[in-house]
């Protein structure tokens, strides 16, 4: 169970003492929220009978026929009551119902000694929402112990033994506000057990529970992800996974999560043994992965100060399949785990940065950086005149590692980076704003390269033979060839001088329609057409000569100007502007065109159209001019009526490589039902990547999901066969408690 106040609610809701009953030590029921007026021995207790009778010898009082007894918000009403005076004894007999605020307890008999507060209730029912507990005798064993007998606990509307679910114990303790412990514990769902657990201590003073995902995979087989988490101190959570495949044996797992001022993080830990590492589909000849698989992910975020922020993330892994076959979520968002320590200082006019960037598994290719440090002027205006300064600095040490698997060679350089750019922006006729700039960026490399080609003469001898008339002549000739072979040759350091002009210019005009349209409505148009034209000069070694990191290091001649115009629709909206269609369209003319470039080259598109709450639809797309093709285009659909039904459509086309539609579809009839639908195609090699759905039911007190996919088999890019792959999801979760999951959600 997931919340401090699963049962002790239930339990501690029958007890209720107060003025000549005895006053009770601090309330149990705080775990409800709900405040009580404090109480003591001169607290009014009123009680309302048929008949009320009162024996002086025995000091016995003895009320009968709708009894109904109050002390403060504390209600008890029985068909008869009985209460010994000079032993405290009290007994309420026949259709017991104690109440208090929203509470209410229903027994058959209650008996309470309220000098020794040791009380219990015979076949009580607990409503305490969102709580309903069944026990056959509850008895207060200590000053703040209780114990339940034979109880069946669920947060179901229905009530027993018509409950979708229940938790069943022959003996559940609680101490409230620290643990509960029960014996012989049983999760049911209608009268069906699903699991059995003969011990069970359960912490009430943190949050913690049990996490269960069954389900199917065929290169997994059948299998259940378990796990258990819980706080061990404020801020800190760990979770203990022990989980089991069918195909591939057993997995255990250690996550640890903080969350403390200025700091959150995660340390996750995983280890299988795998049964079958390598998949039927796969060349066991040419794959290094073993049986022994493993994951180790450190994630930390922390504020040293206002202005100093820490970032690490740090993964070491056994394959490179590792997180694609365990943890395939966290594989479609990032192929390729990153290795990094960042550390950076934020002031008013500038920030300064540091970047450890390393390859933990030499699976994998990466440009390490050991260290990288840079430092950024924000765009500022120098002193009280008309011009505006920014500029970055950076010095790194750069090397590029490849994979084991390709045959490129390492190498390594020192850089140094400056760039500084000066800008004054002007405003003429009212209307046309011109920001001219200008600018240099130097970069110096310790190690550069030079590529040499060399020649290589072979003679080949041919011999032909040929018959004419009977007479067999043979001749021997030899061909001669001439093979290049270009090689990269270090160089010493060389210093890139990089020059700079050029001017943004740009102006916007508008135009309103008022009272148009059916709706009469009042639309705004707004052009904004701007251009940025750079020049730009190098002085020093050319891209080819250099190793090549990033995009520094492509940087060279240019020549051209962005020209390009904006456009927006818009309407009102709860007294603010509203943009029902924003579109960019923008292309580059290239002045310093190679004799086989285009001087218009493409044609960018980028736009966003939201008519109203319930659609929308984004475009992003490139057209090549010189092709006179779409080179790729983006397109998101998104069409949805709250809680009625949900469509989204999208579509990934690259030209000769992907082209990709995706689909999916949610229907909710009801409140009660919830129909899922979704699918993928590649168009480029005419097969579902993949198809699947899942059914959802409602209950009043848990959901259900069934669900599943198929990926059908492929031919891969080297002619190997990928086989089909199926998957079974089954989730269940409470709502009263959507965080405590039966479910499948794993990383499949």
């Amino acid at each position: 169970m997931e919340r401090k106040n699963t049962l002790i609610v239930a339990l501690l809701m029958a007890f209720c003492s107060c003025g000549a009953f005895g006053a009770t030590p601090e309330s149990p029921f705080s775990v409800l929220d709900q405040p009580s007026p404090a109480m003591d021995d001169n607290t009014p207790i009123e009680v309302d009978a048929e008949e009320l009778d009162y024996d002086k010898h025995s000091g016995r009082i003895t009320a009968a026929g709708n009894v109904v007894i109050t002390c403060g918000i504390d209600e008890l009403r029985a068909d008869k009551v009985i209460v010994y005076m000079n032993s405290g004894e009290a007994y309420a007999l026949g259709n017991v119902v104690l109440k208090r605020g929203d509470t209410e307890t229903r027994a058959t008999k209650l008996q309470y000694n309220f000098r020794t507060r040791v009380s219990s209730l015979d076949d009580p029912e607990i409503d305490a929402s969102p709580y309903n507990v069944l026990a056959k005798k509850v008895t207060r064993a200590a000053h703040n112990e209780y114990v339940l007998h034979n109880a069946k606990v669920t947060t179901c509307v229905m009530r027993h033994p018509h409950s979708h679910y229940h938790i069943r114990a022959r003996r559940i303790t609680v101490v409230p506000g620290e643990y509960i412990r029960a014996n012989g514990a049983v999760w049911a769902f209608g009268r069906l057990p699903c699991m059995y657990l003969p011990f069970w201590h359960h912490s009430l003073s943190d949050d913690s529970g049990f996490r269960f995902r069954p389900g199917y995979r065929s290169r997994m087989g059948g299998y259940l992800l378990s796990s258990y988490y819980h706080t061990l101190r404020p801020g800190l959570r760990a979770e203990h996974h022990v989980d089991y495949r069918t195909r591939r044996g057993f997995a255990v797992g250690e996550d640890l999560t903080w969350n403390a001022p200025g700091a959150t993080g995660a340390l996750k830990l995983y280890y299988l043994s795998d049964d079958q590492p390598i998949d039927d589909d796969e060349d066991a000849a040419t794959s290094d992965i073993d049986s022994q698989r493993y994951r180790i992910h450190l994630d930390h975020n922390q504020s040293l100060d206002e202005r100093t922020l820490l970032l690490m993330q740090l993964n070491y892994l056994s394959d490179t399949d590792v997180i694609e076959d365990f943890f395939n979520r966290e594989y479609r968002a990032v192929r390729q785990p990153e290795n990094y320590i960042s550390l950076s200082h934020q002031r008013e006019h500038f920030s300064v940065s540091a970047l450890l960037n390393a390859r933990l598994n030499d699976f994998y290719s990466n440009v390490d950086r050991l260290p990288e440090v840079t430092i950024d002027f924000m765009r500022q205006q120098l002193g009280r005149s008309s011009f505006y300064y920014e500029g970055q600095t950076q010095a790194a040490r750069l090397e590029r590692v490849w994979m084991d698997s390709l045959s490129g060679e390492d190498y390594a350089s020192i850089r140094f980076d400056t760039e500084h750019m000066v800008y004054q922006p002007r405003r003429y006729f009212g209307w046309l704003n011109l920001v001219p700039r200008v600018g240099y960026r130097g970069t110096y490399y310790s190690d550069t390269k030079e590529t040499v080609t060399t020649e290589s003469v072979s003679t080949t001898n041919t011999t032909t033979t040929t018959v004419v008339g009977g007479v067999t002549n043979t001749v021997t000739s030899a061909v001669t060839s001439t093979n290049s072979v270009s090689t990269d040759v270090a160089r010493g350091a060389e210093l890139r001088n990089l020059f700079e002009v050029g001017a943004e210019a740009s102006f916007k005009t508008f135009k309103v329609w008022e009272d148009w349209g059916e709706n009469r409505i009042d639309l705004r148009h707004i052009l904004e057409p701007y251009a940025n034209y750079t020049l730009r000069m190098n002085s020093g070694v050319e891209p080819v000569d250099l190793y090549q990191f990033d995009s520094v290091d492509a940087l060279g001649e240019l020549h051209q100007i962005l020209i390009g115009a904006r456009n927006k629709l818009q309407v009102k909206r709860n007294g603010r502007p509203h943009d029902l269609i924003d579109l960019d369209t923008y292309t580059r003319l290239k002045f310093n065109a190679e004799d086989d470039e285009q001087v218009l080259e493409k044609f960018y598109v980028d736009a966003e159209f939201r008519p109203n709450q319930w659609l929308s639809f984004d475009v992003d797309g490139i057209f090549s001019v010189e092709e006179s093709s779409l080179e790729q285009i983006n397109t998101r659909f998104n069409l949805s009526q709250k809680d009625e039904w949900l469509a989204r459509v999208e579509h990934r086309y690259r030209a000769d490589e992907s082209n990709l539609i995706a689909g999916l579809l949610t229907l909710y009839p009801s409140q009660r039902w919830a129909y899922n639908a979704f699918a993928r195609y590649e168009f480029e090699q005419s097969r579902v990547q993949e198809v699947g759905g899942y059914v959802q039911r409602k209950l009043d007190c848990l959901c259900v999901r069934l669900g599943g996919s198929a990926l059908p088999g492929f031919t891969r890019s080297n002619g190997t066969e990928q086989d089909d792959d199926y998957r079974v999801m089954l989730e269940f979760w409470l709502t009263a408690f959507p965080g405590m999951a039966l479910s499948s959600k794993s990383g499949y």
